[in-house]
């Protein structure tokens, strides 16, 4: 098994020394110490994506997990989290374009290319659809560009995750203002020293970002 790493950005200020930072997710801590920026004065509401913190977790954790992000030493703006380990795509985009219809040749290079597991995975008897050239455009190219998307996964490029964040709390006193799944994925708490966060993530690592 191998780790999946985050990179927790958004913007932090202390009049003295450094912002600190003890985030714990599903009950494990997965960081203890000072965040990169300490230097940034908030003007409004916060916009500046600097790094401030990365960790790691297996790279089988998913679904509903508890999150705490207890603050001290200054003020904490928490935007938003990249991570790695996406799937990759077995045929690239170029191809795909330039070759939009599934003439009798696309199709044998799509069944070639991509296999059977993934291609029957999507939809049973995708593969053989296409061995036969029998499939279309509009039944079967969803399936199809799913199939393909999941290639291996790469620890080289990091995509800014779909951070779904329910229950947003300040030491208890939740976030009024966050209300709609645009708000929860989007919103960047304000936390200030001596302050915790607590929420409720849901984390699927092949849902794309808002």
């Amino acid at each position: 098994m191998a780790n999946r790493t985050f990179k927790v950005y958004g913007q932090a200020y202390a009049a003295a020394g450094d912002v600190s930072v003890t985030m714990t997710v599903g009950g494990v801590e997965v960081f203890n110490g000072a965040v990169n920026d300490s230097t940034t004065v908030r003007d409004g509401q916060p916009t500046t994506h600097n790094h401030l913190w990365t960790y790691t977790m297996d790279e089988n954790t998913e679904g509903s997990l508890a999150v705490t992000v207890a603050v001290t030493g200054g003020e904490l703006c928490l935007g938003q989290t990249e991570d790695n380990l996406h799937y990759t795509q077995i045929i690239p985009s170029s191809w795909l374009n330039a070759n939009a219809e599934l003439t009798a040749d696309t199709q044998t290079y799509l069944a070639t290319n991509i296999g059977q597991p993934l291609l029957d995975a999507e939809s049973a008897g995708l593969y053989d659809k296409l061995v036969a050239g029998t499939a279309t455009v509009e039944n079967d190219a969803v399936n199809i560009l799913a199939a393909n998307s999941k290639d291996t996964r790469d620890a080289s490029v990091y995509e800014m995750l779909n951070d779904l964040r329910d229950n947003l709390e300040i030491d208890g006193v939740a976030l009024s203002e966050v209300s709609t799944a645009s708000d929860k994925a989007g919103w960047w708490p304000i936390v200030q020293d001596g302050e915790t966060l607590t929420y409720d993530w849901t984390y699927d690592p092949d849902i794309d970002a808002l």
